[in-house]
């Protein structure tokens, strides 16, 4: 393994091999398997707990057509006005949350995902975004975001969002390669993203970020080299690497990809690490397990400072702000509790009609959960975490065959993760969670490597 500033440009083989187990990728603590049954009084409690500006996410679930690798709750629909409907339920939805909420609550930071946002027509995202604008003004300095497929958006649209207030932008990418695109049902040729970069460039400095994916049939090291290299030519602002994450029992579409044949979990290794050497070759610096941003980025300030965050969204520089998830299936976090929306669109709306908040299900958070929780996050977030005195002898204990093999250093009661153990983030972070070891759910996580 050479490492440089924390960049792993090598791991070897043996060890993936030998740590390859499943685990959750920590967007929460506990994580979503552990959701179950939770009272109106909790969420509501919750709900009315903080102060001060928040942070909102909103699933749009329709997609156009389904691609076989995707891990989202979608909607597969050919006709787009069945989202003007679902706009006004997400804006009732708002109203009963605003409802249970302190007066005076803004909004810094606003994110839309799916599915495919851009299912919508322009019009009813205008519409949604205004509404939720209107119910809870944004900040301003807002980070206010979309994800966007460059198949179904065109140069109108795209300026449609610039003038809607969006400012950042993340392109649905996984791969350029036709061959590799073709066998998990997502034809999209580059110049389709090229465009939609250009048109948003020519209106304005804004971020762009593009989803990539490793792990997918009939990737090579060529063939995902030259992903890399037309990716680098686009220059966005930011990069997610991805490995997919295969839960066919999950979600059974994924059978498909299966049967093209996908990459062992060597050959996945080594396309990780192409990809540290490209992109870090490029100028780019690499954020927490699987992100990479160009000099600026305020991920990366965030990193820098150790204030670097993860929520339901992913990676966030928003630390500390409770998350309200709008939408069928969206999860938030606030109060102390974690709580998700039906994934049933009828029941949903039902619930709503009625004047009841859609939760299925959620979490009330422990004293000793959080304590978890914030050791987690500091650890998948910044590689650092300074474990109270005393306190968990049991994982100390358990954390010896990864100091053993380089991935931590346990000075006092420090703990930091070597950049050889940034790869293995997933297994170190996993020592503390004590749902897992115990949990038959455990085999509901993708693979680690």
């Amino acid at each position: 393994m050479n490492a440089m500033d924390g960049r792993v440009l090598s791991v070897p083989e043996e060890l993936v091999a030998r740590y390859r187990t499943r685990a959750p990728r920590y967007t929460s603590y506990p994580t979503a398997p552990q959701f179950g049954p939770i009272s109106k009084d909790a969420v509501d409690t919750a709900l009315g707990r903080n102060a001060g500006p928040m942070s909102a996410y909103v699933h749009i679930p329709f997609c156009k057509s389904l691609c076989h690798y995707c891990g989202c709750h979608v909607e597969i629909h050919a006709r787009r006005g069945i989202g003007a409907g679902y706009v006004d339920t997400v804006l009732a939805e708002a109203d009963l949350v605003a409802a249970r909420l302190q007066p005076g609550r803004t909004l810094e930071q606003l994110s839309l995902g799916g599915g495919t946002p851009t299912f919508l027509e322009p019009d009813d995202m205008a519409r949604l975004v205004d509404g939720l604008r209107a119910r809870w003004p944004f900040t301003p300095k807002a980070d206010i975001s979309i994800e966007v497929d460059p198949r179904t958006i065109d140069d109108d649209y795209l300026n449609r969002l610039v003038d809607i207030g969006f400012g950042r932008y993340s392109f649905g990418v996984q791969d350029f390669d036709a061959t590799v695109l073709a066998a998990v049902h997502r034809p999209q040729p580059a110049d389709l993203t090229l465009r939609a970069v250009q048109t948003l460039r020519a209106r304005g400095d804004f971020d762009l970020n593009f989803d990539l994916m490793y792990g997918l049939p009939h990737q090579t090291p060529q063939t995902f080299r030259t992903t890399l290299e037309t990716v680098v030519e686009m220059r966005p602002t930011r990069i997610a690497l991805f490995l997919y994450a295969h839960v066919p029992w999950m979600k059974p579409a994924q059978k498909l990809v299966e049967k093209q044949g996908i990459p062992d979990s060597t050959d996945r290794s080594r396309l990780f690490v192409l990809a540290n050497e490209v992109l870090l070759g490029a100028g780019y610096e690499p954020i927490g397990m699987d992100h990479f941003a160009l000099p600026g980025d305020d991920l990366l300030r965030a990193q820098a400072s150790g204030t670097l965050q993860r929520n339901f969204m992913g990676y966030t520089s928003r630390a500390g702000l409770d998350l309200v998830g709008l939408g069928v299936s969206a999860i938030g976090g606030f109060g102390g509790v974690y709580a998700q929306d039906l994934k049933d669109r009828e029941a949903w709306t039902a619930r709503i009609d009625a004047g009841e908040l859609p939760i299925e299900r959620g979490f009330v958070l422990s004293d000793d959960d959080v304590l978890r929780r914030d050791v987690i996050m500091q650890l998948f977030c910044n590689f650092v975490v300074d474990l109270p005195a005393g306190a968990f002898a049991d994982e100390r204990a358990r954390l010896a065959p990864m100091i053993g093999d380089g991935f931590v250093n346990l000075v006092g009661d420090t703990v930091t993760v070597t950049p050889l153990g940034r790869h293995f983030i997933r297994n170190v972070c996993a020592v503390f969670d004590r749902y897992l070891e115990a949990d038959a759910a455990a085999r509901r996580y993708s693979h680690t490597a």
